[in-house]
C-alpha cells in the first residue's frame, strides 16, 4: 500500500514539470479598506498578454496581470498571503489600460521553496 502512495506522489511532481500549478480557492477572510484575500502564489511566472506580452503570477492557478504592492515575489517559491483588494480610483472610473482594483500585501503566511523532479533531476 506505501508504495502506492510513493508511486503517486512521484507522479504528481512529474506532472509539475510543464511549469502549471493548481492552487487553493481564495477567500475574503477579513477587511479594512478593502477586502482582504487569502490566495497561493506559485513558484513560477507564466506567459501571458496584457497591453503586450509580458509574464504574469498565478493566483489560485490563474494568471494574474496586475501587481501586489510590498510583494518580494521570488522565483521557485510557493506562497500563501493576504493581501488587500481594494479601489485605488476612490469609486470612479479607471483608464482603459487599467484594473479596476489596486492589490497590497497584508501578510506572507507560508513561504515553501518548490523542487521539481524532471526526467530524473531535482530542477
Amino acid at each position: 500500500m506505501a508504495i502506492w502512495g510513493l508511486m503517486l506522489a512521484l507522479a504528481a511532481l512529474l506532472t509539475s514539470c510543464s511549469g502549471g500549478m493548481g492552487g487553493v480557492a481564495g477567500g475574503v477572510v477579513g477587511g479594512g479598506g478593502g477586502d482582504v484575500l487569502e490566495v497561493v502564489v506559485g513558484a513560477e511566472r507564466e506567459d501571458c498578454v496584457g497591453v503586450a506580452p509580458m509574464e504574469c503570477l498565478v493566483v489560485d492557478g490563474t494568471l494574474f496581470y496586475g501587481e501586489i504592492e510590498g510583494f518580494d515575489y521570488r522565483e521557485g517559491y510557493r506562497y500563501r498571503i493576504l493581501m488587500e483588494r481594494y479601489d485605488p480610483w476612490g469609486g470612479g472610473e479607471p483608464p482603459q489600460d487599467a484594473g479596476r482594483y489596486g492589490y497590497r500585501l497584508v501578510r506572507v503566511v507560508e513561504r515553501v521553496r518548490v523542487v521539481y523532479l524532471c526526467r530524473g533531476y531535482l530542477v
